[in-house]
């Protein structure tokens, strides 16, 4: 995937003066039940298509997202404020296990407009976990989200990684092989400079 980016941005990010803001996502259940929920941590609503994210102070934090090459079920927690029920009576009533939540990250000019085509999804993931904590004049639920690969299922028979592959070929050969020599000695026949590869 490239990581350029447009002149308009690359101007933006030259003069020093701009503003970074995170859109999240947290959308209904698979089964259409509850609510979608977009916030941005920005200081006023931000458009992206036809969503908007509303700077309501619920998003409280987020963890940073991290990179890797290898493939593995990382996770973040999202911080909302808990004072308004409105979220945790969605999550209560209609679950809260494996809704979909993506995170996307927007750059705004020094105006606080969105600089066009400056919106990049930088997360995407399943809640897989919830928890409510209250403390003195604060109250945070905080979700737990597990990247995409914890929506990868597993196919049985098929294998993932290098070794398996091999593992796999080593164990198509020998069947061969053995089928071979089986068949060999059935017939009674002298097998003689056999190779397999």
């Amino acid at each position: 995937m490239s990581r350029g980016l447009v002149s308009a941005i690359t101007t933006e990010l030259a003069k020093g003066q701009f503003i970074m803001a995170h859109l999240v996502k947290i959308e209904e259940n698979e089964d259409d039940t509850g609510t979608t929920f977009k916030y941005t941590d920005g200081s006023s609503n931000i458009v992206d298509g036809s969503d908007t994210y509303v700077a309501n102070s619920f998003l409280l934090g987020l963890d940073s997202v991290l990179e890797s090459s290898n493939i593995s079920i990382g996770s973040l927690t999202l911080g909302l404020s808990a004072v308004d029920q409105t979220v945790i009576s969605d999550v209560l009533t209609h679950g809260h296990l494996n809704r979909k939540v993506t995170i996307k990250r927007a750059f705004l000019d020094s105006s606080n407009t969105l600089i066009s085509g400056a919106v990049f999804q930088v997360y995407s993931g399943r809640i897989e976990g919830m928890g409510i904590k209250d403390a003195g004049e604060n109250s945070v639920m905080e979700i737990s989200v597990a990247n995409h690969w914890a929506d990868f299922k597993k196919t049985s028979g098929r294998v993932t990684n290098y070794y398996g592959v091999i593992l796999k070929i080593q164990q198509r050969r020998l069947s061969c092989l053995l089928s071979l020599i089986m068949r060999c000695l059935a017939g009674g026949t002298v097998l003689a400079n056999v190779s397999y590869i």
